[in-house]
């Protein structure tokens, strides 16, 4: 049987604000002379206090399965927090609290879903709340600890889901192209998606079930098996190979709930950061006030950012007196979904950070560079307060419209899927994450990709996104030409991205990026992963936040 924990409200609240208010009102009647009528008229708003606090107040049920949380009011329905839907927890400190048994800070605790939303319970109406606020801070570290102890069980259950999940879907390809090759008259004509029938159809759907019975067996035994088995902490080699599978299959992996989908995360040496102002206390010796985040770009890992044995974010805390704090996120999700959760994890960091924060600067290679761009829209919306803390914003070969390679396999797909007898295998073209499909023309909001098939060839059709204001933006850019107007740089850039580009120049003037020129930078001879380690790339970003 589960154990289940029960937290009731805090009625001590309503007591606390009613003896306040008649403390108040006595001295108020006694020295200031208020007339009775003018004290009915200050008495509603304690009426006022109490009814929001009786509208907000819950009790909680918390069980290993999840959280319930139940309404005084009927017309508020109870909330249904499975553990398995949470993508990270924090509990927030706001001010204190005096009671009788002394004085406590006011907690709030702040749960992340994996659908997006955002779930916040106030600790200090809850009975007792002391104990509230330890069980949450035992669910931070919890969910710090299973990303830390991974158990190669799981990886093996997730493998094996892949390689289930690969078979039907060749299944389904081999049978395609025998479909159209038998009913096809000519090279050219509309592709058939229909099933095969009789002898050979039968086959086909065998080969269907019986894989689905094999993938159905291997979920439930490894299910069993999973908690009994040792865990392992990750390799940086385990570290690399997720990274690369989440950013080619990142979306499809999140939908199906696969294990080695990667969640989003702040760390520090590949380890997750508690969210709790003591756990940061404690785990980071180099606390200061100036904070830079860097985002690591499409299928690598924040492990990554160590390149040739040098660490941007590393030398930059040892030189300039940076605490340097990593995300580590899913590439293969939508840009503007790890935008939007990326602006919401930062708001969290700097309301828990132990130290007032004074600067804060973030750093994106890449694809990083327009998750990073997508989060301060998006916490630009939902009235941030990090990104007035936000001082620069530093992009490194960062593709802001686009880059070439992702066209190319657009015009793949087109080509592949003109006749019956090549469309199957433009199945395998569209084996392409969203966060790569992104990477066409450089979408970095919603509404650049909501609607439309992400697959189909289009212009570019994106709204403007300008850089944030009052943030001062750099631009840097590589090409593996040796000189200027080389004309790799034209049509090569670093290898993956073209420099106009990574330096936010566009053909339409309205999608042009505002890098003033002392504000950009060239590197040449070097290509796309040489931005990590070249030692005058990290010359020049030192310079530029040394200023």
């Amino acid at each position: 049987m589960k154990e289940v924990k029960n937290f009731e409200p805090n009625w001590g609240i309503y007591w606390a604000v009613l003896t306040a208010f008649v403390i108040i009102s006595g001295i108020a009647y006694g020295l200031a002379e208020i007339s009775i009528k003018e004290l009915a008229l200050f008495s509603i708003l304690p009426g006022i206090v109490l009814g929001y606090l009786f509208f907000i107040q819950n009790r909680l049920e918390i069980s290993s399965d999840g959280i319930v949380q139940s309404f005084l009011l009927p017309f508020h329905p109870p909330k249904i927090i499975k553990i398995e839907q949470i993508e990270w927890v924090a509990i927030e400190t706001r001010g204190i609290l005096r009671h009788s048994a002394g004085q406590d800070f006011h907690y709030i605790a702040i749960i992340k879903l994996k659908n997006n939303e955002v779930v916040k319970i106030s600790l200090a109406l809850l009975s007792p709340n002391r104990e509230a606020k330890e069980y949450f801070r035992k669910l931070c570290g919890q969910m710090m600890e299973y990303d830390i102890k991974r158990s190669k069980l799981r990886d093996l259950h997730g493998f094996s889901r892949l390689a289930i999940e690969a078979t039907v879907g060749l299944t389904d390809l081999v049978e395609a192209m025998h479909q159209n090759i038998a009913r096809v008259p000519g090279i050219s004509g509309p592709p058939k998606q229909q099933r095969t029938t009789g002898v050979t159809g039968l086959v086909y759907r065998s080969i269907r079930t019986i894989t689905g019975w094999v993938g159905g067996g291997i979920d439930a035994g490894l299910a069993q098996l999973s908690p009994l088995l040792g865990e392992s902490r990750p390799s940086a080699e385990r570290e690399a190979i997720l990274a690369a599978l989440n950013g080619v299959l990142g979306d499809y992996m999140a939908a199906t709930h696969n294990p080695l989908t990667i969640s989003m995360r702040l760390r520090r040496e590949g380890r997750p950061l508690e969210l709790t102002t003591q756990a940061m206390t404690k785990e980071i010796s180099e606390l200061s006030g100036k904070v830079i985040v860097m985002v690591h770009g499409l299928c690598m890992s924040d492990l990554q950012w160590n390149w040739d044995g040098h660490d941007h974010g590393a030398a930059l805390a040892r030189e300039l007196g940076y605490t340097t704090i990593y995300l580590h996120y899913n590439s293969g999700l939508h840009i503007s979904t790890n935008g939007g959760a990326f602006a919401d994890l930062i708001e969290v960091l700097l309301k828990i950070w132990p130290l007032p924060v004074k600067e804060l600067v973030i750093i994106g290679h890449s694809m990083g560079g327009l998750v990073s761009r997508s989060a301060c829209h998006y916490g630009e919306i939902a009235g941030h307060g990090w990104l007035r803390k936000l001082r620069k914003l530093v992009f490194l070969g960062t593709p802001h419209h686009g880059a070439p390679l992702e066209r190319g396999g657009n015009w793949v797909d087109i080509i592949l899927g003109k006749t019956p007898y090549t469309e199957p295998f433009a199945r395998i073209g569209k084996i392409r994450s969203a966060g790569i499909t992104d990477l066409r023309y450089g979408n970095i909001i919603d509404e650049h990709w909501q609607g439309r098939d992400r697959f189909e060839h289009s212009t570019d059709i994106r709204s403007p996104v300008p850089l944030p204001k009052d943030v001062l933006c750099f631009a840097i850019a590589a090409t593996t030409g040796k000189k200027v107007d080389d004309l790799r740089d034209r049509f090569l850039g670093d290898g993956l991205v073209q420099m106009d580009s990574a330096l936010g120049r566009h053909e339409k003037s309205s999608l042009t990026l505002s890098f003033p020129l002392e504000r950009q930078w060239v590197g040449y001879g070097m290509n796309h992963m040489e931005l990590l380690s070249h030692p005058e790339v990290y010359l020049q970003i030192r310079r530029w936040l040394a200023c």
